[in-house]
Parts: C-alpha cells; sequence; structure tokens
C-alpha cells in the first residue's frame, strides 16, 4: 500500500504519526518535499520525494537518513507508546539500493568462506545494515554468522557452523 493509494486515516495510529513527524521534520528543514507511507505487519517505510535533489537528506553514507529515522522513531514511540513495528525512512530509492548491495556483499562473503573455509569480517557498520548482512549471509547453506567489537566499529564476521570468528 503506497501512500497514494490509501487514505491515511486507513494507516495504523504509529503509521499516521510517523508520517506527520517526517512531514514536520521536513517543513521546519524547509525542504520542499512530501511522504509517502506504505504500512507492513512489522514495518512502515516513510519515502521521501521532491522534485529537488534530496542528496541532502540522505547524506553520505544515508548518515542524513539514519539520523531522521532515529528521531521519527523515537518520537513516534514516545506519542504511540508503541515499540512494535520498525519504521524505515528512505528517500530517491536510496534504502532499496544499499540494501541490494549489502545482500550481494554477504552473498559474495559466504561464498568465499565456503570456498577457502576462511571467516570473512565485514566493514563495520550500523545496526540496521548488520541484519541485513546476517540475513542475505545466512541464506547460504552451511553459514553462521556473529557479530563482533563495539558501536560504532561493530561487524559481521562470517564464518563456517563452530569456526571460532577470527577478529581481523
Amino acid at each position: 500500500m503506497i501512500m497514494s493509494d490509501i487514505i491515511p486515516s486507513q494507516l495504523s495510529e504509529q503509521g499516521q504519526i510517523a508520517r506527520k513527524v517526517l512531514q514536520d521534520i521536513l517543513w521546519k528543514m524547509e525542504f520542499p518535499a512530501s511522504v509517502e507511507a506504505e504500512e507492513m505487519p512489522e514495518q512502515i517505510i516513510l519515502s521521501i520525494t521532491s522534485d529537488e535533489s534530496l542528496g541532502l537528506l540522505i547524506g553520505k553514507g544515508g548518515q542524513t537518513l539514519n539520523a531522521m529515522e532515529s528521531i521519527v522513531r523515537a518520537i513516534t514511540q514516545h506519542k504511540t507508546k508503541e515499540y512494535g513495528k520498525r519504521i524505515t525512512v528512505d528517500a530517491e530509492g536510496y534504502r532499496q539500493r544499499q540494501d541490494a548491495r549489502l545482500e550481494e556483499m554477504a552473498r559474495e562473503a559466504a561464498n568465499r568462506v565456503i570456498e577457502t573455509g576462511e571467516s570473512v569480517m565485514m566493514e563495520p557498520m550500523n545496526a540496521r545494515d548488520r541484519r541485513i548482512v546476517h540475513m542475505a549471509a545466512t541464506e547460504v547453506e552451511g553459514i553462521t554468522t556473529v557479530s563482533m567489537g563495539e558501536e560504532p566499529y561493530r561487524r559481521v564476521v562470517i564464518c563456517l557452523p563452530g569456526q571460532e570468528p577470527v577478529d581481523r
């Protein structure tokens, strides 16, 4: 369900509030954009659209999107007292492209582990990206994953079951 296909009142209370919070943030930033919402049982996706370039809202490596997502999630959870649905903020399909890139990297690394028998340590990434890597890598049969390190340097290690993950 994309916002243009449904009336905002058909979104859950959490979806409506998240959409309004993001719209308010953009309005206060004086950024000419609108927000479309898609709601699924476990996730609310807020997509920013504009005639302007959205690079500024995406930020380097998606950092600005990540920050806006954290703010929208915190305000929405505070207002609704609901914590169940994941809230994702996207602009210009950035999240989809990033997710596809991470999934491909994870599968390639998992296949390399199968071929060589050596664990592979991924680059440091945020919790959202680590989750995507964990899920994609474990789709390869005979692979397990573990997160190692402390934020902001936490990484996913892809290895064989029972193999001690190497921190290199």
